[in-house]
């Protein structure tokens, strides 16, 4: 594909509390091969524990040192999550606002991950708040019907979640921090809710990429 310029490549490398002593090593390796824009990830499927959010924040001091070397010698940042954000502001979930999904059965969902994480929920009150019904029925009534399910989805923004300690509101993060409320839900939350482990992982990336920006500053 790198031989094909007009395709766009973007990579998004996923890392679990099992594989994240991997992180700088596959990160440096793909960059190695001339990928121009690489995003990283973490599964929040399962909890990480304290090693493996220390291991984390080791691996990250040592992207962050693989990719000012990168800069240095090429002038680019090929690493996304520590580029600067072109929209500023908190982050909102785009499903339902931007984007649609349809099932195999026909069933139109805000984005991809809603019918995974409401399969075996129809009785819970919030599947019949996000969902949008069957593909016939959306069609023929989409005038009322998305802007009643749309306004539910609205209301996830980081302004609105919150953590086991604390708002996602008071937070002093609030505005660099992004996070699908969807994939934290599926450690077992209900939607809004984020994981101690998961909230600690984004403040270890926040950190990491202010000391990037910091050492952009002292490069120049």
């Amino acid at each position: 594909m790198l031989n094909y310029p007009e395709i766009y490549l973007e990579i998004n490398s996923v890392f679990t509390p099992e594989t994240v002593d991997y992180l700088s090593e596959s990160i440096q390796f793909i960059m190695d091969l001339g990928v121009s824009n690489i995003n990283i990830s973490f599964s929040i499927l399962k909890a990480w524990n304290k090693a493996s959010l220390l291991t984390l924040e080791d691996e990250m001091t040592k992207l962050r040192k693989i990719v000012l070397v990168h800069y240095k010698r090429n002038g680019d940042i090929p690493l996304i999550n520590f580029r600067e954000k072109q929209r500023k502001g908190f982050f909102y979930c785009a499903a339902g606002q931007d984007r649609l999904a349809i099932t195999p059965e026909e069933a139109i969902w805000g984005c991809f991950p809603f019918p995974d994480y409401f399969k075996g929920k129809e009785k819970q009150p919030d599947y019949q708040k996000f969902y949008f019904g069957t593909l016939d029925n959306f069609i023929k009534n989409h005038n009322k019907i998305y802007p009643q399910v749309a306004s539910n989805y609205s209301q996830l923004s980081m302004d609105n979640f919150s953590t086991p300690n604390m708002s996602c509101f008071l937070c002093p993060n609030l505005e660099n921090c992004a996070l699908c409320p969807v994939n934290a839900s599926f450690s077992g939350l209900p939607l809004g809710k984020i994981p101690s482990f998961a909230c600690e992982i984004q403040k270890i990336k926040i950190k990491e990429k202010e000391k990037f920006r910091f050492d952009l500053l002292s490069f120049f």
